[in-house]
This record gives C-alpha cells, sequence and structure tokens, in this order.
C-alpha cells in the first residue's frame, strides 16, 4: 500500500506537467459554408467525442474501426508504415532504428573502429508482450554480410535482485554462423513457470549480441578486383615469406619487400567484413488491447485533471516489472475487484494474467459487452473460479471470439490465512477484428441564425455485415451542465464538493463544465440510410449536432466514413413558434378537440409559405373545425378572421397518415399574426407530438416544422406534446373485420372486407405484419405495410385474392394482424376468422 500511495504522489506531482505536454487545440469539428456543414478533414474529425482510440483517422479524413491484430511484429506496423520499437546501441546509433523500419534494404552496421564488446544492439518493445517468434535478417549477399557469431536474449523486464535494476536476459540462441546464412528464425518458449498448454515467452526487449568478426579478412580477393574496392571495404593484404620446402610464414609488407625475390611468396588481398543487420522482427499472438486503450485513457484523464485510473494502473501499464499485491474481492460488498474498461467493443478470444512470482491462489475472470439487464447491471460472462495451486506465473481464460468492452478480474481467498497474498504484474486481452461499435458525435454545430436543412449527405461504405448509421438532432440553447471532483479525480457530489478543504496550499478542485443539449433540442432522428435523404431533423434551428456510428457484426470487416455535409438553405420563415392546448387529460383512443398555435416570426428575404399541413405522431385522421388568424390579443380572446369554414380561399385536403393539408391563395410573407388551428382527433401514445409543417410551391420539396414555444397568449403550454394515460391499454386493440361475410363476386355489394386495427404505445417506423391464411395455416394473402406512424387507427382491404390476383375458393379464412417489438412485448398479435361466399 505504501509503493502504491507513493506513486499516486509522484504522478499528483507530475500529472499538471503531462497534462500541458499532452494539451491539443481546440478543434472545431467541422467547417461552416454559405450552404452547407461540411466535415472531412484530419483535424474535423479529430474534433468529434469518440471512445478513446477506437477509431483510426487517416491523413485523408477516412475514420475507420480500429483494427485489432493477432500473429504480428511487434516492432513495426506494416498497416501505419510506423516503427513501434525504440532501438538503442553504443556503435553507429543514428542507423540502429533501421533494424526495425520494416525495409530489407536498409541496415545496422556496427563501428568496426570499436571494440567487440560494444557491438550489441537492443529492441525495446515499450510494452510487455506473449512473444512467439523472433526473426533476424542480414543485409543481401551484394549488400553486407551477416554476423559471423551472435546471440539472441530477451528479458520480460523483470530485474535481478542486487543488479542495480538491470534487467535479467535470458538466451534464445546462438549462432556460429560459419556457412554465411543470412535469416534466422527462433521459437520462443516461456521462461517462467507455467502450464504446459501456454504458449510464447513474455518478452520486453530483445538484445543481440556480436561475439566474433571476421574483421578485416570477410573474403580474398585478386588483387584487380582489391583495386576496384572503395576505401571502406579494402581490407587486409597478407604478405608471405616461401620457404624452399614450400611452407608460407606471414612476414610484414617491409620485410617482405627485403626479401630476395625467390623467397617472396604470395600476397593475398582481402574485402573487409561489412557485418550489416537488416531487419529483426519480432512477432507476438497479438496486440495486448488493454495496455493500448488504458494508456490512451490515461492520457485523456491527465488532461481533465483526474487521477482515479492510478489505482490499478501497474496491472495494466503493459510493463512486467510493475506490480502489486492484489485484494481479496469482497462478495458481500461487491468491492475489491479490478474492473477494466475498454471503451469500446473489441473481438476477444483470451484473457492472460502475468505474475512476477506468488501469484494469486484463486481467481476468476469476467467478460462483458456492456449489454445490461432490466435493473440496469452489466450482463456479465462468469467463468469458472480457477485455482492455481502449482502457482503458474502466467495463466489465461480463453473463450470463443466474443465482443467484449468490459473485463473484471477477482482474487478469491482460498485457504483464509492472512499470510495468504496474490501478486500481480499484467492484465491482459488477445483477439482479432475491427472494433465493432464506434458511436462519434459532433461538437455543438453553431450556424449563428436558423438554417433551414434540406438533406444530408456523405462518403463512405458498409461492406455486408456492416452499417453506417447517421444521425441528426438540433435545438437552440446550450446548457452548462458543472462536475464536481476530489484531487484524485473521483467525481463526487456539489454539497461533497463544497466540504472539501479550500486553501492556498489545498486549492479545491474548481468545477469542470460540460456544454449539453437544452430541453428545447429535438431527440435523435431516425438513420439516414442513403446519402442524400432529406433532412430528419427538426428546422430552421441555430444549432446542430451529428452522431455517426460505425457498427459491423462481422470482426475482419469494417465501414468507413470520409466526409459528411449537412445542406442547408435560406427558411421560409426566421422560426416558427407552435403551441397546442390541451396538453393534458386527454383519454387514449377517445375523439378531442385541440387548438395548435402558430406563430411565424419573419426576417429579412424570407420566402414566406404558402400551405400548411398539420398531422400529430399517431396515425389518426385531423378533422378540421376551424383556422383562425389575428393578432394575439384577438386571438386570446377567441377572435381574429375565420379563415375557414366560410371562406372558400382556403383549400383543406387529407394527406397520409391523418395529415390535414391547408393551400393559402398567395404567399405569406411577413406580419405579425397569429394562426390557430382547431381540429378533432384522437391520440395513441404515452407523449403524442403535434406538428405544422410549412411548404411553399416556388420550392418544392422544402418544407419548415414549428418548435414549442411561446405561440399565443392565449395559452401558457409553450408545448407541442401532448400526455395521456396509457396504463392498461394494449398494443394492439380492437381489431375488427367488416364484414366478417364478404361476397367479392364484382356486383359492388360486399366486394372486400375492411380490416381495422388500433395501434397504441408505438414510437418508431414498424412493419405492420396483415397476413391472410387458409384453415391449414398456409399463407394465401399478405398485406403487410411499413408505416412511418404505426400507432392510430390503420384500415386494410381484402378482396379475396391471393397475392397472384387469383379469386381464392370460398371457404373460412383467418386474418392475422401482429408486429415485433424490441422487448417482445405481448399482446401484439391477433387473429380473426372471416367468411369468403360466393
Amino acid at each position: 500500500m505504501k509503493q502504491s500511495l507513493t506513486t499516486i504522489f509522484i504522478f499528483l506531482l507530475l500529472a499538471p506537467l503531462y497534462a500541458q505536454q499532452e494539451e491539443e487545440e481546440t478543434l472545431s469539428g467541422f467547417e461552416l459554408l454559405s450552404d452547407r456543414v461540411l466535415v472531412e478533414t484530419f483535424d474535423h474529425w479529430r474534433g468529434w467525442d469518440a471512445p478513446t482510440g477506437a477509431r483510426l483517422i487517416q491523413a485523408d479524413g477516412t475514420v475507420t474501426p480500429r483494427l485489432l491484430r493477432s500473429h504480428v511484429n511487434a516492432v513495426f506496423s506494416a498497416e501505419n508504415d510506423s516503427v513501434l520499437a525504440r532501438v538503442t546501441t553504443p556503435t553507429n546509433f543514428q542507423d540502429a532504428e533501421l533494424v526495425v523500419d520494416g525495409d530489407d534494404r536498409t541496415y545496422w552496421e556496427p563501428d568496426p573502429n570499436t571494440d567487440l564488446d560494444s557491438w550489441t544492439i537492443d529492441i525495446d518493445l515499450g510494452r510487455t508482450l506473449i512473444a512467439e517468434r523472433i526473426v533476424v535478417r542480414f543485409a543481401a549477399e551484394s549488400e553486407g554480410d551477416p554476423f559471423l557469431k551472435f546471440r539472441v536474449l530477451t528479458t520480460d523486464g523483470l530485474a535481478a535482485f542486487g543488479r542495480n535494476n538491470q534487467a535479467i536476459f535470458s538466451r534464445i540462441g546462438l549462432i556460429d554462423n560459419l556457412s554465411g546464412q543470412r535469416e534466422f528464425a527462433f521459437d520462443l518458449v516461456p521462461q517462467r513457470k507455467v502450464d504446459e498448454d501456454i504458449e510464447g515467452a513474455i518478452v520486453q526487449t530483445v538484445r543481440i549480441d556480436v561475439l566474433d568478426t571476421h574483421g578485416p579478412r570477410a573474403a580474398e580477393v585478386s588483387a584487380d578486383e582489391y583495386q576496384l574496392l572503395s576505401g571502406a571495404d579494402r581490407g587486409a593484404i597478407d604478405y608471405f615469406l616461401q620457404t624452399t620446402r614450400g611452407r608460407e610464414i606471414a612476414v610484414s609488407k617491409a620485410t617482405y619487400a627485403d626479401l630476395p625475390v625467390e623467397e617472396q611468396g604470395p600476397v593475398r588481398y582481402y574485402r573487409r567484413e561489412r557485418p550489416r543487420l537488416a531487419e529483426v522482427e519480432v512477432f507476438t499472438i497479438g496486440e495486448n488491447i488493454i495496455s493500448i486503450t488504458q494508456a490512451e485513457q490515461e492520457r485523456e484523464a491527465l488532461q481533465l485533471g483526474r487521477y482515479d485510473f492510478l489505482l490499478f494502473r501497474a496491472f495494466t501499464d503493459g510493463l512486467f516489472s510493475t506490480n502489486k499485491n492484489m485484494l481479496f474481492y469482497d462478495a458481500v460488498q461487491d468491492e475489491n475487484q479490478v474492473e477494466i474498461d475498454l471503451g469500446a467493443k473489441y473481438w476477444l478470444d483470451r484473457v492472460k494474467l502475468l505474475s512476477p512470482s506468488s501469484p494469486p491462489f484463486a481467481y476468476q475472470v469476467r467478460i462483458s459487452d456492456g449489454s445490461v439487464d432490466p435493473s440496469g447491471s452489466f450482463v456479465w460472462t462468469n467463468f469458472d473460479e480457477r485455482r492455481n495451486l502449482e502457482r503458474f506465473l502466467h495463466v489465461e481464460e480463453t473463450f470463443p471470439r466474443q465482443e467484449v468492452r468490459y473485463i473484471e478480474v477477482r482474487q478469491l481467498e482460498f485457504s483464509g490465512s492472512r499470510f495468504e497474498k496474490g501478486k500481480l504484474s499484467e492484465i491482459q486481452a488477445y483477439g482479432e477484428g475491427y472494433v465493432s461499435e464506434i458511436t462519434m458525435e459532433s461538437p455543438f454545430i453553431e450556424l449563428g441564425r436558423p438554417r433551414l436543412f434540406t438533406h444530408v449527405t456523405w462518403d463512405g461504405e458498409a461492406p455486408p455485415n456492416t452499417r453506417v448509421e447517421i444521425r441528426t438532432r438540433t435545438g437552440e440553447r446550450v446548457t452548462l451542465l458543472p462536475h464536481y471532483f476530489t484531487m484524485n479525480g473521483r467525481e463526487i457530489s456539489e454539497d461533497l464538493w463544497r466540504r472539501l478543504p479550500d486553501t492556498d496550499q489545498t486549492p479545491r478542485p474548481p468545477p469542470v463544465w460540460e456544454e449539453i443539449t437544452g430541453p428545447d433540442w429535438s431527440n435523435w432522428s431516425a438513420i439516414y440510410t442513403t446519402s442524400g435523404d432529406a433532412f430528419r431533423s427538426p428546422a430552421p434551428r441555430q444549432l446542430a449536432k451529428i452522431q455517426v456510428r460505425l457498427l459491423s457484426r462481422e470482426p475482419l470487416q469494417r465501414p468507413w466514413i470520409r466526409s459528411l455535409r449537412l445542406h442547408f438553405v435560406p427558411p421560409l420563415v426566421d422560426t416558427v413558434f407552435g403551441e397546442i392546448s390541451p396538453v393534458g387529460g386527454v383519454e387514449p383512443g377517445e375523439d378531442h378537440d385541440f387548438t395548435l398555435y402558430m406563430r411565424p416570426v419573419f426576417g429579412l428575404g424570407n420566402p414566406g409559405f404558402d400551405r400548411v399541413a398539420l398531422r400529430s405522431t399517431s396515425a389518426a385522421p385531423l378533422e378540421l373545425l376551424s383556422v383562425q388568424v389575428g393578432q394575439d390579443a384577438a386571438i386570446s380572446l377567441g377572435g381574429g378572421k375565420q379563415l375557414w369554414p366560410g371562406n372558400g380561399d382556403l383549400q383543406i385536403s387529407a394527406g397520409e397518415e391523418g395529415e390535414v393539408v391547408l393551400d393559402f391563395p398567395k404567399a405569406i410573407t411577413g406580419g405579425n399574426q397569429i394562426y390557430a388551428f382547431r381540429f378533432r382527433t384522437k391520440v395513441f401514445l404515452q407523449s403524442t407530438q403535434f406538428k405544422a409543417r410549412l411548404e411553399s410551391s416556388l420550392q418544392p420539396g422544402l418544407s419548415q416544422e414549428t418548435i414549442s414555444g411561446n405561440a399565443s397568449n392565449a395559452v401558457a403550454t409553450q408545448s407541442l406534446v401532448v400526455v395521456s394515460q396509457l396504463k392498461g391499454t394494449n398494443l394492439l386493440e380492437n381489431v375488427e373485420l367488416t364484414p366478417s361475410v364478404f361476397t367479392p363476386n364484382g356486383d359492388g355489394v360486399n366486394d372486400q372486407t375492411k380490416i381495422l386495427v388500433d395501434i397504441f404505445h408505438l414510437e418508431r417506423p414498424k412493419t405492420l405484419d396483415i397476413e391472410v391464411l387458409d384453415l391449414s395455416s398456409h399463407r394465401v394473402r399478405n398485406l403487410s405495410v411499413q408505416r412511418s406512424f404505426p400507432s392510430g387507427e390503420h384500415e386494410f382491404s381484402w378482396d379475396g385474392r391471393d397475392d397472384l390476383g387469383q379469386a381464392l375458393p370460398p371457404g373460412i379464412y383467418l386474418v392475422r394482424v401482429h408486429f415485433s417489438t424490441d422487448s417482445d412485448a405481448p399482446g401484439t398479435a391477433v387473429s380473426r376468422l372471416v367468411h369468403l361466399v360466393y
């Protein structure tokens, strides 16, 4: 515990420096042009909120989910063309990184003028991984020589006691390379006590020591060839005295020159050895996603002044050399477990626990994809409680590849002895696949003045089993929400925050203010399925937000998006406020009279409107009773000019799914008048929203909806939502067939049967399945439809024919009405009998 507190104290001292180094410039997240909001650059996407580390943004602005790879070279990323290791050497250090650059044409060569003891090179992976194989590759034959004799060593970073904190290296291979071989592969086996099923070794650093060299005598060449060599490649020249018996004795050049001609033996020329190491590759079982994500989350936490991650940092920092004793899990209080949030869902198939010594005697691993049960708690996959009586230092929990966001590790009590302890260095997780779900959210898009969004376009791709989902929401104001924290970054209530000491020596951390959407903001829109879809959030508005989700149900398939645009035009009117009365006390499914007040606010250059469409979020027809227009004072007293009924200039027609449309004889382009629309309808939802949509015949396809606000002093609701009590109401009610006996013989009498259906509670677009079955349960006619507003009154008809238009024989048929819900709610299917007679 003392060691942990010391670590936290050091971090608290250094954290402001780290945060300052990591502080980034404020990124807008978009560019506002004259006719669109544009998101397309690296910096634009970087300004969006997203799970830390779960996405990759390429230089051209393309955003993809992160790929978690298995069986990878841990020193070089070919995907990003980047070096992942740090290389050090006492000699020719400027070229050291060339041994991990992924290019066989580049190399590191020890300085021949230095001692052989300095011909060593260390490749530090920067984190601890489970390595399977090390490949050592030398320069091509025309480019250099392999090492004559060398050894390969590895360390997991753990230091030996009494060795000045120097890491312990283990020899992996010793090579006498007399044959001049240029590539070697070394398979790694565990260096610490493990179960027989565990493969690979814990590795942080790879070291290569050169033990012998040919030096200036790499290969003998002719005198002519020697002269053609560069100065650096010219090796030794050996002179020999030749005895009368033919024996050769090496002599110096000066001695050779003084010898009689008959005693001058051969002169041998050599090329100097060029010991050139081209590449070292360290292949691991994969990337440890825990150390990757936790390091990125730590940097983000430091910027926010939070230090709560320090409690379990030793288990997630990616270093085998850091460790601490685990606490025993308290099942009563449900505490002392180590819970790791990866920030997003990754495709994993194993979790590893690494210990330097004294591992836990008993433990349990749990995983969750973040799904919650009805109580709001995570749904966990619980693996068996494990016993490690052999004290293995490297254990793992394997499972079929699946989506995982949360990992939990518990140390369980085994003996109950106070001497029982369990030490842990690392919790690691491996798998393969793209992040399966990323939600990115734009910053607040401030438009300066109300804009009427028209459509959404984007550039992206969604291969099979993947999706790109785009939603929008709009509003008028931003609300500031304060968050309060302790010194270690734990969020607390305002009351507890005010009790914290606040002195010059220990100042109280200031609140962190978060910008959030205000009460006037719309919910997230329905999903935009195709680039070019019409804008689906209320407009015009002064503020907007965009949500992009990249989803995949196939581990090795991934969607991507490169650019996104919200297109807008000047609005028909600057703003149009709406207000309805009454807003409560309304019985569901019963006729009720309502008045919707509408106040358009005109700005300079607004083209105005000549059509108003009224509807609700229920598929129930609106029966228009009257339309009044006038100043607010007159409307508030029930007066004003009556436009309908009694004025033939205002044309009334029925739209789709209960909508009523009012066409004005000429465009309304100004004024400060209030419109009062009185109508009769039914509600079928807990909260039914009413809307008035403005359109202009001069700008076909352009529409503008009312927003909740103070439309008239006649009422004080400032709302367009009517609330009713649906308790005890089934989702599917009042299913009737009229007539229940029909005769489709073409005489115009009872040629069809009408299928009447009332649906409650459903708020999203839904497919209503209407099927006609014969008595053997064989479907003979499919009348199913997609409804944007499924709640309400629906009417279908059947003419006694099958799907091919053929008349069916007389008899009894079954009409089945049903639909599905996300929660598999009951009461979603009803069947009725109908008699077909000729």
